[in-house]
């Protein structure tokens, strides 16, 4: 049975220990490989205050820990942060058990690696289980606002967070309750964007840049959706360029939206304003590209939920690149840092892309673990939190899948960075099973016996 208010621990001792475990686990990976890992768009997360193109809340926020320490603070601010989040899950929501499976689910998913990614992909699973200790009727000021602030970091988290609260809702207890905290923190993030793009003297919630994302994925899987506008609007801006348009968006989701900057001479307003065109005519021509629409879903979601790409955008970035020529810019006296990296020397890359299957394997194992446990033990999954966080798992990594790859892109960093949340529970559920198979029919009943 769960604890009431009055018995449930309190964050002592034991969470600040656990705390520093995680923290020193999530560090490890950045240290090892003597730099914070480089990604393509990691300049763009806190190289200006407020960020246009990226995240404006976590560029302004974690601007100062930049300006004293370079990325070293960003990452240290962002292990912190996730150290807090999981210490709280099993210390405080867990009822501080399972700390060694946190532990070894920690190492084998990866989720150091998305700390010293220098990107807001970390801040996607602190606000989960932020979600989650609220669902299971937690109230703390601080997991409120850490969800809020996590929600805020990326725009993609607004309809993934929001749909994982409802589709749980019937399983928790406080339910209106509970939908008025999700709420109140969805409309926190809103805020928290709109007060942030005004500190660089502009008023409004998005980047302007969504609708190309959303018409670069389109392109992607539906080429007949630019070859229908053409028939129907010849005189449309892209028509010209129709051939060089399908050929960018074919070789990967989001090929159209850098190419069309590069080689149309574009600006971002005019690009997403095209881009409006063509996402509002693929889903006004109803039913004409219906059908086309739903197999790209269902295509794209299958695609990022099955496979678990560790590696993806930890390649090797060589002098002349757009990362290395960023980082130049912004901080010239780590260049020789950089390039002494396991991830310059493209070991690093190597090695995760052999780890991508057993990783892959490992993922689905737990997954299995979760839905056989929800399904066997479901005279008690109201009282186990355990039960309900593997509940809670399989719904807000479906939903992930959903809205991430058919937003953005099948891009295996949306996946894996959220991947420990059915690894955790999968491995804590196994140990469980293990322990009472013994304690059933291990020496443990031969000694009650004698």
């Amino acid at each position: 049975m769960l604890l009431d208010h009055a018995q449930r621990p309190r964050w002592g001792r034991p969470e600040w220990v656990l705390f520093a475990v995680i923290f020193g686990l999530l560090l490890l990976h950045p240290l090892l490989n003597g730099y914070p890992f480089l990604f393509p768009d990691s300049w763009g997360y806190f190289g200006a205050c407020p960020d246009e193109m990226r995240s404006p809340v976590l560029g302004c926020t974690l601007r100062p820990a930049v300006l004293a320490a370079g990325p070293w603070g960003y990452v240290v601010v962002q292990c912190a942060a996730t150290a807090f989040a999981l210490a709280f899950l099993s210390g405080i929501v867990l009822e501080r058990r399972y700390s060694l499976s946190l532990c070894l689910a920690l190492v084998a998913s990866g989720v150091g690696i998305f700390n010293g990614w220098i990107l807001a992909d970390a801040w996607s699973l602190i606000g989960f289980i932020c979600l989650f200790a609220m669902a299971t009727g937690h109230p703390s000021l601080g997991t409120a606002v850490l969800m809020a602030f996590a929600c805020a970091t990326h725009f993609g988290n607004f309809p993934v967070y929001a749909a994982t609260a409802f589709l749980f809702l019937p399983w928790v207890r406080a339910k209106a309750r509970f939908a008025v905290k999700t709420g109140l923190c969805i409309l926190g993030a809103v805020a928290l964007v709109m007060a942030f793009n005004l500190c660089g003297g502009v008023i409004r919630f998005s980047s302007n840049n969504g609708y190309v994302f959303l018409a670069s994925r389109i392109l992607h899987d539906m080429p007949e959706v630019i070859e229908g506008k053409c028939q129907d609007d010849p005189g449309f801006a892209l028509c010209e360029r129709k051939a060089e348009v399908l050929e960018w968006s074919r070789t990967m989701h989001q090929s159209f939206s850098w190419q069309a900057i590069y080689h149309l001479k574009l600006s971002w307003e005019e690009l997403n304003r095209l881009s409006r065109q063509i996402v509002f005519y693929s889903v006004a021509e109803f039913p004409r590209f219906f059908i086309q629409h739903v197999r790209a879903v269902a295509r794209n979601t299958y695609a990022l939920v099955s496979f678990y790409e560790l590696s993806d955008g930890l390649d090797a970035f060589i002098e002349g690149s757009n990362a290395v020529d960023d980082l130049q810019a912004c901080f010239p006296d780590d260049m020789g840092c950089y390039f002494k990296t396991w991830q310059a020397s493209g070991a690093l890359q190597g090695f995760l892309k052999k780890m991508e299957w057993p990783l892959t394997a490992l993922f689905w194992c737990c997954t299995f673990v979760c839905i056989a446990s929800f399904v066997l033990l479901r005279h008690c999954r109201r009282d186990d939190a355990l039960l309900q966080l593997a509940l809670f798992s399989l719904v807000a990594v479906s939903v992930n899948a959903f809205f991430m790859s058919n937003l953005s892109g099948v891009y295996g960093r949306y996946q894996a960075r959220i991947g420990f949340l059915l690894i955790f529970p999968g491995i804590a559920l196994a140990f469980r099973w293990a322990q009472d198979l013994i304690e059933r029919f291990g020496p443990f009943r031969n000694k009650q016996r004698s």
